[in-house]
Order: C-alpha cells, then sequence, then structure tokens
C-alpha cells in the first residue's frame, strides 16, 4: 500500500459550531474583543463570513446577518437598515459568545431594552444598571449562563475568593436573595439576556 502523502488528505475540517465572523468596524478593539472568544473564528472575507460584526448603522443587503454594536437610535437605525442583531457597544463576552453562534443560524439577537422599543412600550426600569460595574455585569451574565464560582473564576481570570465577593456584590446590589433571583432581577431590569 502506498504511503499517503499530507497532499493526499482532505484538509481538516473545522467543528461546524465555530461561527465564521468578519468585522467591519471603526473600533479597532472589536476583533481583538472578538477573537478571545470561544467558538468563534474571525474570516476575512464576508463570502466566508456567517456573520457580520459592525458598529455602524449600515447592513449589507447581500452579506450575512449583521450585528450591530450600538446604543439608542444608531441601534434604532441599524435594525430598521435590516441589522438581524443589536448588542451594547460594552456587552460582556459572554454575551457575544452566545450571540453570535445564534445570529448564525438565523436567530435575531436584541437587548429587552431595544425590543421594548421595538413594540411600542416602555422599555423595563434600568435604574440598577448604574450600581453594577461592568466586572459584576460580566459576572450577571455568567450566573445566567449558569456558571458557578469557579467557572467565574477562570472564565473572568480571578482569584476564587475574588469571584465571590463579586457575587455576592451582584446579589446585594440587586437585592437578592439567591443567584437565580439576581439573574431574575437582573433579566428584568434589562442587564441580562435570557
Amino acid at each position: 500500500m502506498p504511503a499517503e502523502t499530507l497532499l493526499d488528505r482532505p484538509p481538516p475540517r473545522r467543528p461546524a459550531s465555530l461561527a465564521a465572523v468578519t468585522v467591519h468596524a471603526t473600533d479597532g478593539d472589536i476583533a481583538a474583543r472578538l477573537a478571545d472568544l470561544p467558538g468563534i473564528r474571525l474570516v476575512e472575507d464576508t463570502a466566508d463570513a456567517a456573520v457580520t460584526v459592525t458598529d455602524l448603522p449600515r447592513v449589507e443587503p447581500e452579506g450575512p446577518p449583521t450585528l450591530v454594536l450600538a446604543e439608542g437610535a444608531t441601534a434604532l437605525a441599524a435594525l430598521r437598515a435590516g441589522a438581524r442583531a443589536v448588542l451594547p457597544p460594552d456587552a460582556a463576552p459572554a454575551l457575544l459568545a452566545a450571540a453570535l453562534p445564534a445570529i448564525a443560524r438565523g436567530l435575531a439577537v436584541l437587548p429587552p431594552a431595544q425590543l421594548a422599543s421595538l413594540a411600542g412600550r416602555a422599555a423595563p426600569p434600568v435604574a440598577m444598571e448604574a450600581g453594577l460595574t461592568r466586572r459584576e455585569r460580566e459576572v450577571l451574565d455568567l450566573l445566567a449562563a449558569g456558571a458557578s464560582n469557579k467557572v467565574i473564576a477562570r472564565r473572568l481570570g480571578l482569584s476564587f475568593h475574588t469571584a465571590k465577593a463579586h457575587v455576592a456584590a451582584v446579589l446585594q446590589k440587586l437585592g437578592a436573595a439567591s443567584r437565580a433571583d439576581a439573574v431574575a432581577r437582573g433579566a428584568r431590569a434589562g442587564l441580562v439576556l435570557l
């Protein structure tokens, strides 16, 4: 039997679970933030992409579904232009990691405030948002994903005790009696997408 060469083998297949993402943004940090996400593969060519991520309210009608990182009037303009998803520019990594594969599979992703605005009703109260730090919002996102303190520590590069302190701070600031209660209160306040 002849020896098989590397050229005779088919190219290795990437797992289907990796979402191919291309970035067209004015903010250079967006690509760097996405490159570190699990389940995401950055590609240069829009033709190879399952999702386009941008910070501009423009959508290519013939291109892949678009996620626009924007808030307020810019977010609504992006949705009117045909964006499949809108998230805040400072969306937590866990939220982006969950949203991109969902968008690639044809789902729409919107924060509760945008959804309420499109439905023509008032957005849920977000007064609690001012009390949470960016790190505490990341912790809340991980709590919503069901992460334990140990997993939160590992994902955010913290010690176990620091992660535990952040969880306690989130519960205290939201007035929650448990982790599940904190997630529910965060969802009602528009801080977490479930």
